[in-house]
């Protein structure tokens, strides 16, 4: 999944026709809806769009059981639509789900987003079902890579998009706000209780988050973006108690559209637990008119600032053949040892190249 950006705001807006960066912020902003085909167009408002992808990729460890490397293949397919309720109201629906090949992920489809409710044009959306949170507005910030990263904080720990939320999002000129609830929702993830050393599973009573960026349009600081987040869970069942993350981002550039960068930083707490958990991720590359692109990357993530959990560097290295068809090369280089989840667990590299065709 890819940031969301004002570069992605119009290829959103193609899919749906209505307030394009609060209901792209709802969907991060897929990328492949640029290439969304209208099948259905009504004169009272009326609209469906489809979108997807189809990839190849050779992994030197595929996915899951970690076995030898070998070529896998993996399907998206996305479904958009709105109608008009009232002046100035629609109704909206987006879908996407993924298959994987059969012997790698058992063939089946996986739910990456179901939502459906309301736009409100100038006032907002406001949507119901799975969907990232509101943290994601920031975290999203150096979600570059097609699987590599992302992984020096914890945003993902309870499944990046969530299911059984209530999501709202708001564009008003460059600022954006979001806020999500989680309702109650069990088996969302698993944790490493750092104090007690055991792993844990989370079970949510109830979760909040929101998150505001703002964006330079111009002038000196044109495409410059900062962006602020905060969410709390209650953890029903764990002994590791309430959950409460901060962080901050700050991006430079477009990606996909000359140079990025950018930065975040989280800071982790369970009620429980003596210490935090920092983050820090950075990224940076360009994207060439001819259609090359690279992009480096940096996670590293500690308990009490002196104990890693995650500790990385990243890479990618694309070409875009057309609008459509992308051919990449990523990989992912361990840093030292981690203290987590046992003591001097020795890091693996891993890489992949593949090839994905966007409609």
């Amino acid at each position: 999944m890819k940031i969301f950006t004002p570069a992605y705001r119009s290829a959103f807006s193609a899919v749906f026709g209505i307030a394009a960066a609060s209901a792209a912020v709802l969907a991060a902003a897929v990328p492949e809806a640029a290439f969304a085909a209208q099948v259905y167009h009504n004169e009272d408002g009326t609209d469906l769009s489809v979108f997807g992808r189809v990839e190849a990729r050779y992994m030197n460890k595929t996915s899951r059981n970690e076995r030898k490397g070998g070529i896998e293949g993996r399907t998206r397919l996305g479904v958009a639509a709105s109608s008009k309720i009232v002046s100035g109201v629609k109704a909206v629906a987006f879908g996407e789900w993924e298959v994987a090949s059969a012997t790698s992920q058992n063939g089946k489809w996986n739910t990456r987003y179901a939502y459906t409710g309301f736009d409100f044009s100038q006032y907002g959306t406001l949507v119901f079902g799975q969907g990232e949170s509101a943290r994601y507005l920031a975290a999203g910030f150096t979600d570059v890579f097609e699987d590599a990263g992302f992984h020096g904080q914890n945003y993902p720990m309870l499944g990046e998009r969530q299911e059984g939320q209530v999501m709202y999002a708001l564009a008003v000129g460059g600022y954006t706000l979001s806020a999500s609830l989680q309702t109650p929702n069990r088996g969302m993830g698993r944790y490493f209780d750092h104090d007690r050393q055991v792993w844990q599973d989370l079970d949510v009573n109830l979760g909040f988050a929101a998150a505001g960026t703002y964006n330079w349009t111009d002038g000196l600081l044109d495409g410059l973006a900062f962006g602020i987040s905060y969410d709390w869970y209650d953890n029903e069942h764990s002994v590791s108690g309430d959950r409460h993350d901060f962080g901050v981002a700050f991006s430079y550039g477009h990606l996909g559209d000359g140079l990025y960068t950018a930065v975040q930083y989280s800071r982790e707490k369970f009620k429980s637990e003596k210490h935090h958990s920092t983050g820090w991720e950075a990224v940076g590359g360009y994207a060439f008119e001819c259609g090359l692109g690279f992009m480096l990357g940096f996670g590293y993530e500690g308990y009490h600032f002196d104990r890693a959990e995650n500790s990385y560097l990243a890479g990618q290295v694309s070409y875009d053949f057309n609008p459509s068809l992308k051919l990449y090369g990523e990989g992912e280089l361990g840093l030292g040892r981690l203290d987590y989840p046992q003591p001097e667990t020795k890091q693996h590299s891993r890489y992949e190249i593949g090839l994905i065709y966007s409609f």
